[in-house]
């Protein structure tokens, strides 16, 4: 049960799921539901429905053999959504300290979190005027450099599930209309590069690109964020160069294979 403002939480049948769930991790073999009914002290009745609701989502599968209930790999491909945040944290690092340290400028990695953007890692330069950006941070999609950056490489129907019926205009620059900011997204799958144009915040320029992973699907958003008052024009250039760079190299860090970049760096 779950503790929250010093009140107990109970859900009886997210519990049993659960028990159920971990005592067939530790044990690697097919169990029926009565055998599982006696290990675990739950009524046998409970057990057969949540594991008919388990398969029925995947997460569970029957034994042809023993019509015993096991877990299917659907466990381990959450286990490895996971691994991979971790690893691409871990990969991107060295990156993205050197971007920070070359552009002198704020750096963000951020990884797609449902319908937010969550803010993995930041990196601050060793001068005086940053802005600071706190990490587990969710922020929108449609205003956000990085956000724009993973959008540009899903499809469209994937697209409109993330995006909010309504979406919402935190500066007069957000582009707040669905199809606007769709055909907005051609101009990152053109160049690489994504960005909020003081879109989420006055005053503020991010320039983000993609991470691709093995499979070559956009698994985060990188780059920097940036005061206007201190970006001219030949810094723009220069800061767009070292973004592309760092997300070619984090990308392949990670296993990509493919030649999106092809062109855009070196």
């Amino acid at each position: 049960m779950a503790k929250e403002n010093g009140r107990n939480y109970a859900a009886p049948a997210v519990d049993r799921a659960l028990d159920i769930l971990e005592f067939m991790a530790e044990h690697h073999r097919p169990f029926g539901a009565t055998e599982i009914a006696r290990e675990l002290d739950i009524p046998t009745n409970s057990v057969f429905r949540i594991l008919k609701r388990l398969t029925e989502r995947n997460y569970t599968n029957q034994d042809p053999v023993s019509g015993g209930y096991q877990l299917s790999n659907r466990i381990f491909t959450l286990g490895m959504s996971l691994y991979t945040r971790f690893e691409l944290r871990q990969r991107a690092h060295s990156h993205m300290q050197a971007l920070c340290r070359e552009t002198e400028e704020t750096c963000q990695l951020q990884v797609p979190q449902g319908e937010r953007m969550l803010v993995m890692d930041t990196f601050n330069p060793e001068k005086e005027y940053y802005l600071r950006v706190v990490p587990g941070s969710l922020v929108y999609y449609h205003a956000n450099a990085y956000g724009k950056a993973v959008l540009a490489f899903l499809d469209v129907e994937e697209i409109n599930s993330i995006l909010p019926q309504r979406m919402i205009g935190l500066t007069p620059n957000t582009i707040i209309d669905r199809n606007k900011l769709i055909d907005h997204l051609q101009s990152v799958r053109d160049t690489g590069l994504a960005y909020d144009d003081e879109e989420y915040t006055s005053g503020i320029y991010c320039i983000g690109a993609p991470v691709f992973d093995f499979e070559e699907k956009p698994v985060a958003g990188l780059g920097t964020t940036c005061l206007m008052s201190t970006l001219t024009d030949k810094k723009r250039a220069e800061i767009e160069h070292r973004v592309l760079e760092c997300a070619y190299n984090v990308s392949i860090d990670i296993g990509y294979l493919g030649d999106f970049f092809k062109d855009k760096v070196y």
